[in-house]
């Protein structure tokens, strides 16, 4: 298990044209690093959330690579908070 995170991510086309969308979903999909993909409707595309066994910057990278990807964001996530034991 690695460092949990939201990406937010924008693609360069919208999603009706020529099945591009599903196209991209399914190569994100594909990533062994990818938990999950869900369409959102707002500032961003997608929402994907990533198990990143490293670092975060490297999965980031590898899809920001992606030909259909125009933009990302990376959401900081906090960590659970431990419960001190009771004496």
């Amino acid at each position: 298990m690695g460092t949990k995170a939201y990406l937010m991510v924008n693609l360069e086309k919208r999603f009706c044209e020529d099945g591009y969308y599903l196209n991209a979903v399914k190569e994100l999909l594909e990533m062994p690093e990818v938990e999950s993909v869900e369409p959102v409707s707002g500032v961003c595309d997608l929402l994907l959330k990533v198990d990143a066994p490293i670092r975060v910057v490297f999965v980031a990278n590898k899809i920001l690579a992606k030909k259909y990807v125009k933009r990302l964001q990376v959401l900081r996530v906090e960590p659970e908070p431990v419960e001190s034991p009771k004496s």
